[in-house]
């Protein structure tokens, strides 16, 4: 069985790697020709406040029992903070959605925006019971780190968003200009810019 300080270490370091993906993300739309949609900004949101969300949440009851708190009171007490901070998420992004709406800016992709928007409600069900203190003391930890996870998640769906518009963005420049996989179809212009020293 895997040490419940380990398990919320382990937690925080995915979460820095799903916000190093927004990152990449940031690096990749920036290149585009059609700059970034209304909506990717949204879902970027969506992935970099999860990921963050989840690595500060998962380090809060670390640091709480490093101040001396026991345990319960260490879970509890960042569950109360995870229950206010998914509040804020929650209303932030649900009222960002609306107005991408009312402006003329639909949801590309339907299922995703659902899926986020039901998590981070369970989220906030699992941190809220946690914090209210009707979670028993030996299922606080699988409580609390099953919130965290469903954070992930939700970090994950926005990943999950940017490559189903990747890959729809390939298949149409694909269809229309020929691009493929291929190597025979000429040079890269990044080897041959290599290969000029730039």
């Amino acid at each position: 069985m895997i040490d419940p300080a380990e398990f919320l270490l382990s937690l925080a370091e995915i979460a820095v790697a799903l916000a190093g993906f927004s990152g990449l993300i940031v690096a990749i739309r920036a290149t585009g020709p059609h700059g970034w949609h209304p909506r990717d900004i949204w879902s970027l949101s969506w992935m970099i406040g999860a990921s963050l969300g989840t690595l500060f949440l998962a380090l809060l009851p670390l640091w709480l029992a490093g101040l001396g708190f026991a345990p319960a009171a260490a879970y509890r007490a960042s569950a109360a903070a995870a229950s206010v901070y998914c509040v804020v998420f929650l209303v932030l992004m649900a009222s960002i959605g609306r107005g991408l709406r009312l402006r003329g800016y639909p949801r590309r992709i339907p299922f995703f925006p659902t899926a986020m928007m039901t998590l981070l409600g369970t989220v906030l069900a699992a941190v809220g019971t946690t914090a209210a203190g009707l979670v028993p003391a030996s299922r606080l930890h699988g409580v609390y780190t099953g919130g965290l996870i469903a954070l992930l998640v939700i970090s994950s769906l926005a990943l999950g968003v940017f490559l189903v518009l990747l890959a729809r963005v390939v298949k149409k420049r694909g269809g229309e200009s020929g691009v493929t996989m291929n190597p025979g179809n000429g040079p890269d212009p990044a080897d041959e810019q290599a290969a000029r020293g730039g």
